[in-house]
Formats: structure tokens, C-alpha cells, sequence
């Protein structure tokens, strides 16, 4: 991030640069553009974890399979007496 920040410094200085020396509309556009990178690679954008919570209800004598991708459920059987799953 460090070498971003050097670089659209370094932008910014050579568009302002090219607006002292060539007045124009086009440098001005460089210098917003170039001042708008800069300026942007200070903001720290958060990344938010998109960790949707799951709930789940089962009732008596179903089996209620939950996950976050892809399942495959193949062959599921539970222990007599118990909710366990195999």
C-alpha cells in the first residue's frame, strides 16, 4: 500500500507540474484525477465479514442438515435413541 501512496504522489506532482507549465484544461483534469487517487488511498476501506447467520429448526424424527456451500447428503442414518447423525 505503501508504494500506492508513493506513486499517486508522485502523480500528483508531475500533473501539477504540467499544469504550471502548460495552463490548460486537460492538466487540471490530471491534477483532480491524480489528487482524488491520492487522497482515496488514505481511506481505509473495512472489510465486512458477510457471515450470515443460520438458524435452524427440526423437529421429531427429521434430520436437519445445515451448511454454508455445496452438500452432499449421500446415505444419512441416525442411532436408534439418539439424535446423532452418521
Amino acid at each position: 500500500m505503501l508504494i500506492i501512496k508513493f506513486l499517486s504522489f508522485i502523480a500528483l506532482l508531475g500533473s501539477i507540474a504540467w499544469l504550471i507549465a502548460e495552463p490548460d484544461y486537460e492538466p487540471v483534469i490530471a491534477v483532480v484525477t491524480s489528487l482524488v487517487t491520492f487522497i482515496t488511498t488514505f481511506i481505509s476501506l473495512k472489510k465486512t465479514d458477510a457471515t450470515p447467520e443460520q438458524t435452524q429448526v427440526v423437529t421429531d424424527g427429521s434430520i436437519g442438515i445445515q451448511a454454508g456451500g455445496n452438500v452432499n447428503t449421500g446415505s444419512i442414518s441416525t442411532t436408534k435413541g439418539t439424535k446423532d447423525v452418521e
